[in-house]
């Protein structure tokens, strides 16, 4: 199973590709919407790669609560990957 450190390493960069920023530029406390000015659209996006990269399915609609962070986008990534390894 993937670790936690590497999941959010992961997903800031798959943020960062959809936000079109550097990496550099992404905290672990950015906003996907507030401070990122992501759409619904992008956030879904971010779920779609994320299931790529990481091969487990990820509920979109958890992205898209209000003040989103990239960190809880990790934690709800690694939250499934423990689901689906119990599985």
């Amino acid at each position: 199973m993937t670790n936690a450190v590497d999941i959010l390493r992961r997903v800031t960069a798959i943020v960062a590709a959809i936000a079109d920023r550097p990496v550099e530029e992404i905290t672990s406390e950015s906003r996907l919407v507030e401070d990122l000015d992501l759409d619904s659209l992008q956030v879904v996006e971010i779920a779609v790669r994320a299931e790529e990269e990481l091969g487990m399915p990820i509920d979109d609609a958890l992205l898209t609560e209000p003040g989103m962070t990239v960190v809880r986008c990790a934690q709800v990534a690694h939250e499934a990957a423990a689901h689906t390894s119990l599985t």
